[in-house]
């Protein structure tokens, strides 16, 4: 069998995460990578500002020049993660070439990631794969229902692991992430109550500069990613699962990939995070003044967060929310792996 893998291959992303994956399910497949990410990383600002808004300009001619010229030969299976970049001449030959072709992304397709041609490439893949059930409708504008097929986000159990015993733990609430007004307004009310918060992330350069003094504000800089990541993670007893208010998401990777670090998530409270979890296994909220209050109280009750983080551990173990049980359910639906 040959397979092609097209998306973003820098490690630490969860591309990469998805590549490992997908290739660890499929012992003996000659497994080709086409990475994405070079036309991007090394654009001018505004290049890379253009590929991203209007989804024009250098960045993506040269990341189409490139899926095309790496595609020589007839593949099993071309699995595409992410394609907001690729045009719909790019997509045809990609179609050609496959004897299965799958589009995967865990991202929003028609909010900040919306592409005319990815829109109206949908029609040459024979599966397209979305963990966003808010874009359901939107899909289906563009291909019949029975070739759309919903999952969720998950974590890699790889990497995404608990690092730091309960006795090492710190007493606090960190936060991975893009920084939002909506997510400025929890850390404010968390910080408020004197809860001390450690961030990561890009855009808060401007937060911090406003806290200057604050010893329960701790940011450590716009980007951690792999080991620096899950490690931050399984340090803080308590991290906080925000989700966007950009668009109308429900929940993210960080669902998962906090609990996967023993760590206790602290998420809204919502139809699919209920779903996930109970009580017991995780900190639902409804505003951020409650939950500053639930946070204060919790974080002087050891034994509780004892019991959480385990308790949020446990379940996604064994809802099986890692990229390898998804993953191979992924390939079995769509046909390209036999059901076990």
């Amino acid at each position: 069998m040959k397979a092609t893998y097209i998306g973003i291959l820098t490690p630490g992303t969860t591309s990469r995460m998805r590549a490992d994956v997908l290739r660890s399910l499929t012992p003996g497949w000659e497994w080709s990578w086409i990475d994405t990410h070079p036309p991007y990383l090394t654009a001018p600002r505004w290049a890379k500002t253009l590929s991203f808004r209007a989804k024009l300009g250098p960045v993506i001619s040269q990341t189409n020049k490139l899926v095309k010229q790496k595609l020589t030969e007839k593949q099993d299976l071309i699995w595409v993660d992410k394609a907001a970049y690729l045009s719909f001449n790019t997509t045809k030959i990609m179609r050609q070439h496959a004897e299965t072709l799958i589009h995967y992304t865990p991202d929003t397709a028609y909010h900040t990631n919306r592409s005319q041609a990815f829109n109206r490439s949908l029609q040459f893949y024979d599966w397209a794969i979305s963990t966003k059930s808010f874009e359901a409708n939107e899909y289906l504008k563009w291909l019949p229902a029975d070739r759309l097929i919903m999952t969720t986000q998950g974590y890699d159990n790889t990497l995404h692991s608990p690092r730091t015993p309960a006795s090492e733990k710190r007493l606090e609430a960190v936060f991975v992430g893009l920084c939002e007004p909506d997510r400025e307004t929890c850390v404010e009310e968390l910080l408020k109550a004197g809860i001390p918060v450690r961030i990561a992330g890009f855009g808060w350069d401007g937060f911090q500069q406003r806290h200057p003094n604050n010893p329960d504000f701790h940011y450590i800089g716009n980007a951690v990613f792999g080991e620096d990541y899950a490690q931050l993670l399984s340090q803080s007893w308590i991290s906080l699962g925000l989700v966007s208010k950009r668009f109308p998401e429900l929940h993210t990777t960080r669902t998962f990939e906090i609990p996967a670090c023993g760590t206790i998530l602290a998420t809204e409270k919502n139809s699919e995070t209920q779903s996930f979890f109970s009580d017991q296994e995780a900190l639902f909220f409804q505003d951020y003044n409650e939950l500053a209050g639930l946070l204060k109280a919790l974080l002087q009750d050891s034994s509780r967060m004892e019991k959480m983080a385990a308790a949020g551990e446990a379940r996604v173990k064994r809802d099986q929310r890692d990229y390898r049980s998804i993953l191979q359910s992924l390939l079995e639906q769509t046909g390209v792996l036999a059901t076990n």
